[in-house]
């Protein structure tokens, strides 16, 4: 629809998400954590890409912290393996879609349209409340509010971080590391090999 009424496209902020209590499909018999912030911000992305280049645009890709603790099992995006942990399935996606970012900026690193990740710290949300919600109740005095776990998106969409490099996660407009334990770092050759796995994935879909 986007490409029927529009001719360029200068934003696309992908921030779509849940947690699953249990492990569920999609109609096309993909994973639904996996399908929702992986395979389809990347059928997204590139079914947009023409316009996106045409305006130069930004693709900003909203992240967790809670991907930090978690690895990301190559062979296993979809949580077919051992008891499904919705919280686990969760942290592994947002690994996965950050992943997602630096491949992209990689193979566009001479394109117009800018790849960037986000982690907007933990806010004050209808998501976060039924989702977690021990973890709602303990962190509460020091949640942020939605306006302030949106800031980052704001200035990374406008003039305000133009000439920034893609490829990067940022957090209060800071750009932040990719890893914070080694045991969770994927290397370039994972990162393309992620890639292929979701190219593969979504062509079978």
């Amino acid at each position: 629809r986007v490409l029927e009424t529009e001719s360029e496209l200068d934003i696309l902020v992908d921030n779509a998400g849940a947690i699953h209590e249990r492990r569920t499909e999609t109609e096309d018999g993909m994973e639904a954590t996996f399908a929702t912030m992986v395979a389809g911000p990347f059928v997204l992305v590139s079914g947009l890409l023409p316009l996106l280049e045409r305006s130069e645009g930004r693709v900003i890709t909203v992240v967790s912290g809670g991907m930090y603790g978690q690895a990301l099992p190559l062979d296993d995006l979809q949580f077919e393996q051992g008891d499904f942990n919705g919280t686990l399935a969760y942290a592994r996606a947002k690994r996965a879609a950050t992943a997602m970012v630096r491949e992209w900026a990689r193979r566009h690193r001479a394109g117009p349209v800018r790849f960037n990740a986000m982690h907007p710290g933990w806010a004050d949300t209808p998501g976060l409340a039924e989702s977690l919600p021990g973890f709602y109740e303990f962190m509460g005095p020091v949640l942020r509010t939605p306006e302030e776990g949106a800031d980052t998106i704001t200035w990374l969409a406008t003039g305000a971080a133009a000439g920034l490099p893609g490829g990067r996660l940022y957090l209060d407009r800071r750009a932040r590391p990719f890893d914070r334990f080694p045991s969770t770092r994927l290397s370039p050759a994972d990162r393309r090999e992620l890639w292929d796995r979701v190219v593969s994935s979504t062509a079978e879909g």
